[in-house]
């Protein structure tokens, strides 16, 4: 399977200071399973209104849940939503949609700028989505909204959240809708189960739109990360993701703003070396060597996505991508497994890869031997621009490449 994966975690802009607040939390529903459910009856009038706003939507009690639990754990106004924050509300809540979320601040009133930034998000594939959206209210009158929406291409039989150790899980999914020309990813080839366990290495599974399937290997206690994807087009979409808790409890959330001093592109080069180094030796593999020829080609796919704001293997009209551009210059050519990422430090971008199955198994590859590693920051001159971030895990079944001599 070609191994090429991205992820990007959105935020809006917020200001102001903690005080008192009050929220209203939605009844807590079934979250001992992992499964979606839809409402056919908004529970609240921001819920109504952002479903006639965001086509082709379904609030979805599981995302809401989420939503709640981000808002509850906010806080402190100034606190950053982290993916880590977002990704263990999720797993808490039983939601296994691949979802995203946005937050602003307001005087109260139904925020319009999250609304306008899901129907975009909505309207970009020709899918079904779950949406949600929950609210806290400060003591000086500011609100907090945070919003989720989430894709649906695929739907996954309820499935138990919490585990016990050496059990079997069945895993069934089945397409939302038939497959469609103008969107790829609604003709969906079998997709591909990733398990990232508490240690060791990323497991892999075939699966089936037709059959369930058994999963295995529940045993040691923590915390499972579980993942769906497909390809189609060379590329792969991550479909659905959840967490599995086996022998242990959900961990509470305490969101926090992780304050991390911004190296330059050359300090964070090699801090990330470092960290996806450690990450391997922790996990019982081997590390990684550096291979310099390949890091103008990280380094500059990094500044296009900096500059164009874009994350992607490749950009229309600006780059065919990392190992297109190796082909022509170097000789024999390797096997790049790819990751891309967009954070407000390199920590939160590792920290991204690592929270996604199908990203982990890139970053521990057995059989890679060589990294390249690309970073370029946003050219807004701002103390909060963002690090774009490019890993390229390299194979050399040919023999290590070099510069072909007349280029």
């Amino acid at each position: 399977m070609g191994a090429y994966f991205k992820l990007f975690f959105v935020a809006l802009a917020h200001l102001s200071l903690t005080s008192c607040a009050k929220q209203e939390l939605p009844p807590q529903q079934n979250i001992e399973m992992v499964r979606f459910r839809p409402v056919n009856t908004p529970p609240h009038q921001a819920a109504a209104t952002l479903l006639r706003r965001v086509p082709d939507s379904t609030w979805d009690a599981g995302l809401a849940r989420a939503t709640s639990i981000l808002t509850a754990a906010t806080t402190d106004r100034l606190a950053l939503i982290t993916p880590s924050d977002t990704h263990m509300g999720q797993g808490i809540a039983g939601y296994p949609g691949h979802a995203r979320f946005i937050r602003t601040l307001n005087a109260g009133e139904f925020p319009e700028d999250v609304a306008d930034a899901l129907t975009a998000s909505a309207l970009r594939r020709s899918q079904p989505v779950d949406v949600a959206i929950s609210s806290r209210t400060y003591g000086d009158g500011v609100t907090l909204w945070i919003a989720g929406i989430a894709h649906r291409p695929l739907l996954l039989d309820p499935i138990a959240r919490d585990v016990e150790l050496d059990t079997m899980v069945p895993v069934s999914i089945e397409a939302v809708s038939p497959g469609s020309s103008a969107d790829p990813f609604l003709s969906i080839p079998d997709p591909v189960l990733f398990v990232s366990p508490p240690s060791g290495p990323v497991r892999r599974f075939d699966l089936s739109l037709d059959h369930a399937r058994w999963v295995d290997g529940f045993f040691e206690p923590g915390r499972y990360g579980m993942e769906v994807v497909a390809q189609s087009g060379g590329t792969t979409q991550v479909l659905l993701e959840w967490q599995l808790f086996v022998e242990t409890d959900p961990p509470a959330l305490r969101s926090t703003r992780n304050v991390e001093t911004t190296l330059d592109p050359i300090e964070a080069t090699s801090e990330i070396y470092i960290a996806v180094n450690a990450l391997r030796v922790e996990r019982g593999l081997h590390e990684l060597q550096r291979f310099r020829p390949f890091e103008p080609l990280a380094r500059e796919h990094a500044a296009f996505m900096a500059h164009t704001g874009v994350v992607d293997h490749t950009i229309t009209n600006v780059t065919d991508g990392v190992s297109a551009r190796a082909r022509p210059l170097f000789h024999p050519g390797a096997r790049h497994r790819e990751n891309l990422a967009a954070a407000s430090s390199w920590q939160e971008a590792l920290n991204i890869t690592t929270l996604s199955p199908g990203h982990l198994d890139n970053l521990l590859c057995e059989s890679c031997t060589h990294l390249s590693v690309g970073v370029a920051f946003e050219p807004t001159g701002a103390e909060s621009s963002r690090i774009f971030v490019v890993w390229e895990m390299l194979e050399f079944p040919q023999g290590t490449p070099a510069m072909i001599p007349e280029l």
